[in-house]
């Protein structure tokens, strides 16, 4: 695939200001939120190109208390595809999958990699520090096999990065993962949430009770044709 979703081409988060408005019920003073940190710390992020399936086999590296932080591909060399995906540099990634929960996040590609060199993630500058780390954030994912068009929340408290679990749950289905087909029956095959079902070639009917065939009289015959149509004549 050719997809490619950059940092630079998406919109960085709005700046939040110094200092707070806040109100008065004449009793006590209760802080409000201003529309610039509304935008930067409630709802979803800027989408990522893939999220992972499983954990990656990568060493972590925390950075600056999470800026920074980079995973490094510890596993065979070979350039970085994930859920089906070819990457490139600049693609975010949802890395969602890590048997060490706190190396989750939205990373950037820095290296693809290739057969004598490691791939690179660092995780994105909208996503490394507490502060955009917020629960309940939403994060969309564009493309894959698994994982195109599916969103996914933010539902762990992450205080510290690098140290606290960042787990994320997908939310409610709009699509079909999977559709189980019966042998010599009836096919399913499902391919970016969409499922066809079809009839088996030479299929085989199950039970021990009956098949109801189309039934009518002789002028309710089909007027074109077929070989093999079979039918129940009223008329005859």
């Amino acid at each position: 695939m050719t997809d490619n979703l950059n940092d630079k081409n998406l919109k960085a988060p709005l700046p939040t200001s110094t200092g707070k408005p806040e109100i008065t019920d004449g009793t006590n003073w209760f802080t409000l939120a201003t529309e610039n940190w509304v935008l930067n710390t409630v709802g979803s992020v800027p989408a990522t190109l893939v999220a992972t399936t499983a954990n990656l086999t990568a060493t972590y590296a925390n950075g600056t208390s999470g800026v920074g932080a980079t995973l490094t591909n510890s596993g065979t060399q070979a350039a970085l595809v994930i859920d089906g995906v070819t990457l490139a540099a600049g693609n975010r990634v949802l890395v969602k999958d890590q048997t060490a929960a706190l190396q989750n996040g939205i990373y950037t590609v820095t290296n693809i990699g290739g057969t004598t060199v490691n791939w690179v993630l660092t995780r994105a500058t909208d996503f490394d520090s507490p502060s955009q780390m917020v629960r309940g954030k939403t994060i969309d994912v564009i493309s894959g096999t698994v994982n195109a068009v599916t969103s996914w929340m933010l539902t762990s408290s992450v205080a510290t990065v690098g140290t606290d679990s960042i787990t994320l749950a997908r939310l409610a289905k709009s699509g079909l993962d999977t559709v189980l087909g019966t042998t010599n029956q009836i096919t399913v095959t499902v391919t970016n949430n969409v499922a066809t079902v079809s009839i088996s070639s030479n299929p085989v009917l199950p039970g021990t009770a009956s098949v109801t065939i189309p039934t009518g009289t002789t002028l309710q015959r089909p007027s074109t044709l077929t070989a093999g149509m079979l039918r129940f004549n009223t008329s005859l």
